[in-house]
């Protein structure tokens, strides 16, 4: 199956690429694209600055291009953007343009059966929906309808929820969020953890959900969807200053640096190891 993968140019899209790529590479052909942001251009305010560093600017600006420079092996850690290009003989490339006509054209020559979108910082519009077979399905950081928008596992903590979720669903049309849902995957808050760990922490429980539901479309079957209720839907948009020094005041942290440490550390192997 010809699979086009959507996504973003952040530490939490490398994850799950690196968590799905070993499973999807070998059955198929695929091909990446990543936005480089998530959102209009606008500023966000300075603690989302912060997160957006960690997530983004360090590990994207500054130990990818440093671990891109060595010869390392391909088992044993998380793998780069690069990495993963070549390890997987899959083509990575930016893309910030998925409505003008030209990128339109180009999309509907690579022929694809279906496209997966997690994390993609751009809306599709309905002649894109259109070019893909299978239709196109998206990996949402929440559980639908009650949190549409972004930066849903922040709205999720900050509501006091003990479970957070990704919902799996088909993108109908270019509203946001909306499409029948395929599938949840859910894990437990926990009260000591930052809340980027527990975005990045979404993605393994995620990846099965994933992969079942490519399975079924690659066999011919279209996954059982259910219709949102729109009476529990609720969409939100970046916090505000204020929304930020209520989560904090909550004890929520954006990002812990025990967590950081330790998961950016899966992308080295130490001597001793």
């Amino acid at each position: 199956m010809r699979l086009l993968i959507f996504s973003n140019r952040d530490l939490a899209s490398n994850y799950i690429l690196n968590l799905l790529l070993p499973h999807l590479a070998p059955q198929h052909h695929i091909s990446i694209f990543l936005s480089d942001k998530v959102g209009k251009n606008t500023v966000p305010p300075k603690a989302l600055r912060t997160l957006k560093f960690f997530e983004q600017e360090l590990p994207i600006g500054i130990l990818f291009p440093e671990l891109d420079k060595q010869v390392r092996p391909n088992e044993g850690q998380l793998l780069t953007f690069s990495e993963l290009s070549r390890h997987y003989e899959v083509d990575i490339t930016s893309c910030n343009d998925v409505k003008s006509e030209e990128q339109l054209q180009f999309f509907s020559s690579l022929a694809p059966d279906l496209v997966l979108s997690i994390r993609h910082g751009k809306i599709f519009g309905k002649s894109f929906l259109s070019i893909p077979k299978y239709g196109v399905i998206n990996l949402h950081s929440g559980i639908l309808p009650n949190y549409r928008g972004v930066l849903a596992v922040f709205r999720a903590l900050m509501n006091g929820d003990t479970t957070i979720g990704a919902t799996l669903h088909y993108i109908d049309d270019n509203t946001i969020d909306t499409g029948g849902v395929i599938g949840f995957s859910q894990m437990a808050v926990q009260r000591d953890k930052s809340l980027l760990w527990h975005i990045l922490h979404l993605y393994p429980a995620s990846v099965d959900l994933v992969l079942d539901a490519i399975e079924k479309i690659n066999s011919g079957i279209r996954p059982d969807t259910h219709q949102q209720n729109t009476e529990n839907a609720a969409y939100y948009t970046f916090p505000t200053p204020e929304e930020i020094v209520e989560f904090e005041a909550k004890g929520w942290e954006l990002v812990g640096w025990d967590d950081y440490n330790a998961f950016i550390s899966k992308f080295i192997i130490h001597p001793e190891q």
